[in-house]
């Protein structure tokens, strides 16, 4: 499989070439002042098309540069995913995390440090959601800051927040910009498989319907609206019942349920399948990957 993250690029530019071929055809039939119309349209989609070519070609480069020894070494130590792969998908997994870590500006709040663990750290995580389907990318949601500790819903913050005190961990805000807590990070990617990661919770939201996710993300394709809606509704209300594997979390509405089902099927999916299969089966098939075991992918079902 080619390690190169750019087949959404290529066909948007392949795409190019058949809108301008399109909307040239009434000026060329129509003739005489109608013909204008034409280099004004190619010209237009040479602009865009040039835009993308460039990231295409920086994508490119990034891809074949590959992460330097002291990232894949991080992946190593603290990604289970990672050491889960055979070596060409290895590759493929660093070239996507290393054109992530190119596109999407990481920023420290409160003299937070963003460290290489880190910054590999979330890259690791958007790219797991994605990896299985790589036509996929996140909307432009803005930056993605790191906070020293949990925040209150004013996003204010603090590393002992009182007890019973509203706390996050995450955030998505709808006006741009992720906000993780490095600490639940780093949690995220520690000790048994507990069906938690901040990582993957807050971008299962950026893949649901950004800025208003709804619990049915966009990438659906038609045909499995019908069965996600049923199956969802469905394990939502036993979430609510306390007759979940997921965490209690997940009933406070569709959207976080969307998340906090993701955390479980990459975090936990021999369990979520046995509780849980036919979401398991659902969700095996939206992000086209079977967890459960060593990499592998699940039939694609048009997404």
């Amino acid at each position: 499989m080619e390690i190169f993250p750019g087949r959404k690029i290529e066909r948007r530019m392949a795409l190019t070439a058949v809108v301008c071929a399109l909307a040239s055809l009434p000026g060329l039939l129509r003739g005489g002042r109608a013909l204008i119309t034409v280099p004004v349209v190619w010209v237009g989609g040479a602009i865009y098309f040039v835009l993308f070519r460039r990231r295409y070609v920086r994508r490119r480069r990034l891809a074949e540069m590959g992460l330097d020894d002291w990232a894949r070494k991080i992946l190593e130590d603290r990604v289970s995913f990672y050491r889960s792969l055979p070596d060409s998908e290895r590759k493929r997994y660093e070239a996507e995390i290393a054109v992530f870590l190119d596109e999407h500006r990481i920023v420290g709040v409160d003299d937070v440090e963003v460290t290489p663990e880190a910054r590999v750290l979330v890259a690791a995580s958007g790219v797991r959601l994605t990896f299985g389907r790589p036509s996929w990318e996140y909307p432009d949601f803005g930056e993605i800051l790191l906070y020293p500790g949990r925040f209150r819903p004013d996003r204010t913050f603090s590393t002992d927040v009182a007890k019973g005190e509203p706390a996050a961990s995450g955030l998505v805000h709808g006006g741009g910009g992720v906000i993780i807590s490095l600490p639940d990070l780093l949690k995220s990617f520690e000790g048994p498989k507990d069906g938690y990661n901040v990582g993957y919770h807050e971008f299962a939201h950026l893949l649901d319907g950004f800025p208003k996710p709804s619990g049915v993300p966009c990438n659906l394709s038609l045909g499995a609206y019908r069965g996600w809606i049923e199956v969802m509704q469905k394990e939502f209300d036993r979430t609510r019942q306390g007759d979940s594997p997921l965490r209690s979390y997940a009933g406070t509405d569709p959207a976080e349920f969307f998340a906090c089902a993701t955390e479980a099927f990459f975090e936990s999916p021999e369990r979520l399948r046995a509780n849980s299969p036919d979401l398991y089966r659902e969700l095996a098939a939206y992000f086209n990957q079977e967890p459960r075991s060593a990499w592998s992918q699940s039939e694609p079902r048009g997404n």
